[in-house]
């Protein structure tokens, strides 16, 4: 075990998109449950009914208020903007009837913030110990990192768009409106709010690679021994008129017109009638992308703090790759950037005694014309390079819309899924590859595949943002990971897993009951620097806190 000490591992997760919530593959289950059997439906069908706190009493109930559908007007489009004067009616909303401000004392908070709360809450409780008292006395202040935030920004009212709107609409901006816009709001509540964290934080805003950056940060200081332990995530709101007309304005967007045309190209069943459903194809005759809301968020510690303390072992990471595009045709045109991050992620993973051969990519796949047949290139040519055939490829955003910043989160959270189930969620929104994509050395799942995930050393997730933001990263089976770790140890560390999981449990029995118990501490605990700190030469000592040795 001695050159994995410092392995970064994923030691928990939790979040929401529209598929549902992140913890025990909710999200999941919901982009395979043609594939579950009886029971895990019936849990999934559970867990749904309790989130939303409504009656989704049947599969046909789930198919219909859950992942990319016709936009709840009443909700993100009021003024009809986006109905009647853009006419774009699909995104991928969350499982409707949830209400997330309804679930803390949320005061007002912009939706992404909401999204934050909820979806750390989830990570931590998902982890099956406790963090003020199981956790947080272990690691040295300064080790705990915490990187999150949204690719754009808070863009509702509560946010970015109230600081802009409310003069033009006879109102005066409130004190919130500015610290609410920042993109790093969403890693500052963390510390404030959730952990009570002193240790580095910050977020890097990559497009639609995130994510990623910011998971970069904490794998960095994994391997530096700058972090221990690491909160990792992103949040993102997107669905309202302005952010939709900006999309509109780059002719990415798929708008009900596009649709149509799509339908009538591809022979659809039903060509009078949009389908927004199916309205974002990735790598087919497409019309466009869809937004997409969601929170993503991971905890990522050492593999040797995971063995000596129980914490289940989800995955791990090899290196995040990121790189620009170099001169550039336009802000968002594709570049040559992400045919080095993929290639730096497949030799990340060799580098370490991962096969490759066997392996599953999770592509960006917007749906748009560009990036189905470049993101095919990027793939074809990178398996050439590395000698892979059949190389396995899906992509999620048809199902649960594009949500920028988390997009590599949801990625993440559905290569997880793939080694707990072994199967491998289809793009079912594409029935047929267009005629420019390039797969000879590729096979995109357009249906749901079933993979022995003993043969499975890692996953790839790829994103690509405007302006040449590329990143890749290979994530590593838990499988693996294991056989890394010395017998002895490794039963020791079973012996101490068991209690976790007996904890993790408790929670989704308490979940599955609508008790998320969303931690939320607001004005709570305030140290005193005159009452609870001192500081000599060679340490800091502040109450509840493992003194910080300088």
């Amino acid at each position: 075990m001695q050159d994995f000490k410092r392995f970064p591992v994923i030691c928990s997760v939790g979040g929401i998109n529209s598929a549902g919530r992140s913890s025990f593959d909710f999200s999941y289950k919901r982009l395979v449950i043609d594939n579950l059997d009886a029971n895990s439906k019936k849990s999934l069908l559970k867990d749904l009914n309790s989130l939303t706190n409504s009656e989704i009493s049947s599969e046909k109930d789930i198919f219909e208020k859950t992942l990319v559908r016709k936009v709840n007007s009443d909700l993100f489009d009021p003024d009809l903007l986006m109905k009647d004067v853009m006419n774009v009616n699909a995104a991928g909303q969350l499982p409707e009837g949830i209400n997330l401000s309804k679930m803390y004392n949320s005061r007002q908070h912009p939706k992404g913030i909401q999204m934050t709360i909820f979806g750390v809450t989830d990570c931590l409780r998902n982890m099956g110990k406790d963090w003020d008292t199981e956790i947080k006395p272990l690691l040295d202040p300064k080790k705990i990192g915490v990187f999150s935030g949204p690719a754009i920004g808070q863009l509702d009212y509560e946010g970015m768009g109230g600081l802009l709107q409310s003069r033009k609409i006879g109102k005066r901006a409130s004190s919130k409106h500015l610290s609410m816009s920042l993109i790093g709001m969403s890693a500052d509540f963390i510390n404030a709010y959730v952990l009570g964290s002193l240790g580095k934080t910050g977020t890097v805003a990559g497009a639609c690679a995130t994510f990623l950056y910011n998971l970069d940060l904490a794998l960095k200081g994994i391997k530096n021994n700058e972090l221990d332990f690491s909160i990792v995530g992103s949040a993102e709101a997107p669905i309202n008129p302005e952010i939709t007309d900006g999309f509109l304005a780059t002719t990415g967007i798929a708008d009900d017109k596009k649709v149509l045309e799509m339908q009538i190209r591809n022979n659809d069943d039903n060509s009078e009638e949009v389908d927004h459903k199916n309205a974002c194809r990735p790598f087919g005759d497409n019309a466009g992308m869809i937004l997409g809301e969601a929170a993503q968020f991971v905890a990522v510690t050492t593999l040797e703090f995971a063995i000596k303390n129980g914490l289940k072992i989800l995955g791990g990471f090899t290196d995040v790759a990121i790189n620009a595009d170099g001169f550039k045709k336009s802000i968002s045109s594709p570049g040559i950037g992400n045919y080095i991050t993929m290639a730096q992620a497949l030799s990340n993973t060799l580098k370490i005694g991962c096969s490759i051969q066997e392996s599953i990519v999770i592509a960006h796949g917007t749906g748009t014309f560009q990036n189905r047949s470049t993101e095919s290139d990027v793939l074809n040519r990178v398996a050439d390079g590395f000698k892979l055939k059949n190389w396995k490829v899906t992509a999620l955003k048809g199902m649960l819309g594009h949500t920028m910043g988390p997009a590599a989160g949801d990625e993440l959270i559905t290569a997880l899924g793939i080694w707990n189930h072994g199967l491998i969620p289809g793009i079912n929104t594409t029935k047929k590859l267009a005629d420019d994509v390039l797969s000879d050395n590729l096979d995109f799942c357009l249906n749901t595949q079933e993979v022995d995930t003993e043969k499975v050393d890692a996953i790839y997730l790829n994103a690509k943002g405007f302006g040449g933001n590329n990143g890749s990263c290979g994530v590593v089976s838990p499988s693996f990971i294991k056989s890394k770790i010395d017998k002895k140890d490794l039963k020791d560390y079973e012996e101490k897993l068991s209690d976790t999981e007996a904890k993790r449990k408790i929670y989704l029995e308490e979940s599955n009951n609508g008790n998320y118990d969303l931690i939320y501490r607001f004005k709570e605990e305030v140290l005193d620097p005159s009452e609870d700190m001192k500081i000599t030469i060679d340490k800091i000592s502040i109450s509840d806190y493992k003194d910080i040795d300088l």
